[in-house]
């Protein structure tokens, strides 16, 4: 643990922060267009990053200062007046888009500072929040969201609510901020303490992700804690749990890497709360509080490994926990186009190209589904591969969904190529002030590019998984996909291949300085290989897997990767 002296500013920031007040209160009256440095680290926890417009600030050396806004929405469901609500807000506020986060939420981008307030209290009257979206504390809890019915399931969504409530900070400055406005310029602490957090709350963000045996379309490896609940005779017998999963890793930063998460234990219904709260308190005791870009919870599991991870656990929780049930994959993607729920009632997943929902003259896609959802009595649902689910739609109204969508422009997902109808990008430029390089600018050309390969190889209905990062952070979870692309430098990405269809195994680093335009030729000879090579039914991810990269770096490489 680490001494005060060797505490980090952002721990400090933390503890001083009056239990997540900070000045944010006296700044929002102030006239200035931007925040303080402590303010903005405070921000974060109530769902809010100050940004500035990169593109601007390349162009005129100035900073023009925005925020950006993220709603959480466990388990990615909201009700129809909900997201009419946040469609509505998105014509006043920002620039004028929606974009679904690879977490189901919600972000508006281009918040200025003096529409903030109004923002974050209209989304909370309408039922929804951005408390803890960001931020050192337990985020937004995901789970596969396809309103499939099956009799031999139980829906696991009470769980994912029951964690995403019970598992927030407790501090009332969310409330006085941004519910109750009059409060907000108080001083005065309301708490003593935070019983699961403390004062300096976690070390680092704490990801939690459900999925359904065999479908993980929820990417639960990549969790700091996945769940996955097994089902007997349409009951629920428990849920295995699995701990230390992460994407990000830090450019010069030895030490730092991705990581799948390992299986630790089965529990049952009635102890997941507590051994989920036990998990959290083990990282807010032993996560690193000096490096902040080593205090993600996959350190501890790397540097202790299972056994003494699994030890602490039930020490905490006073109990031998029985070991973790086998878990078995068969499906990874999103269940797009039309699916049939119970009864009469079907739901329709939509591809929306990197979570991006605004109108464009050649693609009005926020009229469209406006114009559906007043149109028809349907649900809502985000995915965290950044798709959208219309449920509950009579089956004598698909008909007239599908004619709104084809008068808008907007294509059902059988008529997207195959790569770019299974890709994810993060926002990279020109808002996200980590940003190396481009990511959701540069996706269809890519997607493109590698699609024509395919294409010309007589592999065009390959479903080759890629996703694309502007920087190593992998928001876009690029090291559990068949083909990751991340932003190394300016206009240079390194390539990640070998992972698996089923996002439970880490990608590998095939090749660092590729040009944008030189992926897809990069990628080309080894798409050769698999096409002469592969066996039956065999994805490219485990093609590459199965043949390795070293094999693959000296058939095609001049310079191995290092």
């Amino acid at each position: 643990m680490a001494t005060e002296a060797k505490l980090s500013g952002a721990e400090l920031t933390k503890a001083g922060s009056n239990y997540l007040r900070g000045t944010v209160g006296e700044e929002l009256g102030n006239d200035l267009t931007y925040f303080s440095k402590s303010a903005i680290a405070v921000l974060k926890f109530h769902g809010v990053y100050q940004q500035d417009d990169r593109d601007i600030r390349k162009e005129r050396r100035d900073r023009e200062y925005s925020c950006m806004v993220r709603v959480g929405i466990p388990g990615g469901i909201l009700t129809r007046q909900q997201y009419l609500e946040l469609d509505r807000l998105a014509d006043h506020i920002g620039d004028g888009s929606l974009r679904i986060t690879t977490r189901q939420g919600i972000q508006y981008h281009y918040v200025g500072k003096k529409d903030l307030w109004s923002l974050m209290h209209a989304i909370n009257e309408s039922g929804l929040g951005t408390f803890a979206a960001c931020g050192d504390v337990v985020r937004n809890v995901v789970s596969c969201s396809a309103p499939i019915v099956d009799p031999q399931r139980v829906d696991v969504y009470p769980y994912v609510r029951l964690l995403a409530r019970e598992l927030k900070p407790k501090t009332q400055a969310y409330v006085e901020l941004w519910v109750d406005g009059e409060k907000a310029a108080s001083l005065e602490p309301v708490e003593t303490e935070e019983p699961l957090y403390g004062d300096r709350y976690l070390p680092r963000k704490f990801k939690i992700g459900f999925a359904y045996p065999g479908d993980n379309t929820s990417d639960i490896y990549a969790n700091d804690v996945g769940i996955v609940p097994h089902f007997e005779g349409g009951g629920l017998l428990g849920f295995t749990i699995l701990a230390g999963g992460g994407m990000g890793q830090s450019n010069g930063v030895k030490g730092s890497f991705p990581r799948v998460s390992d299986p630790i234990c089965f529990v049952q219904p009635d102890d997941l709360l507590e051994v989920v709260k036990v998990i959290v308190t083990i990282h807010r005791d032993f996560g690193n509080r000096e490096n902040r870009k080593l205090a993600r919870l996959k350190y501890v599991l790397a540097d202790w490994g299972v056994p003494r991870f699994r030890a602490e656990v039930e020490a905490r929780m006073g109990k031998t926990l029985s070991d973790p049930k086998p878990l078995h994959w068969h499906r990874a993607d999103d269940y797009l186009g039309w699916h049939k729920q119970v009864d009469d009632l079907w739901f329709l997943g939509l591809r929306v190209v990197a979570g991006r929902i605004k109108d464009t003259a050649e693609l009005p896609l926020r009229a469209a589904l406006r114009e559906v959802l007043q149109a028809v009595p349907c649900g809502v649902r985000f995915t965290v591969q950044q798709n959208l689910y219309l449920s509950e739609v009579p089956a004598a109204r698909k008909a007239e969904v599908e004619a709104i969508l084809a008068r808008h422009g907007v294509r059902l997902p059988a008529e997207f190529p195959p790569i770019l109808r299974h890709s994810m990008a993060c926002p990279a430029l020109p808002t996200c002030g980590l940003a190396i390089t481009e990511s959701e600018r540069i996706l269809p050309d890519v997607s493109a590019m590698i699609q024509a390969e395919l294409d010309e190889l007589e592999l065009g209905e390959e479903a080759v998984h890629v996703r694309t990062t502007g920087c190593p952070n992998g928001c876009a979870r690029p090291y559990t996909a068949e083909v990751g692309i991340v932003g190394q430098s300016v206009e240079m990405y390194s390539l990640y291949l070998a992972g698996s269809p089923l996002s439970t195994r880490l990608a590998q680093l095939y090749t660092h300085n590729v040009k944008i335009h030189q992926i897809g030729a990069t990628l080309r000879p080894l798409l050769e290989d698999f096409r002469a090579e592969r066996q039956p039914g065999e994805a490219f991810g485990d093609y590459c897997y199965r043949v390795g990269l070293d094999t693959l770096r000296h058939r095609h490489l001049a310079v191995a990767a290092d």
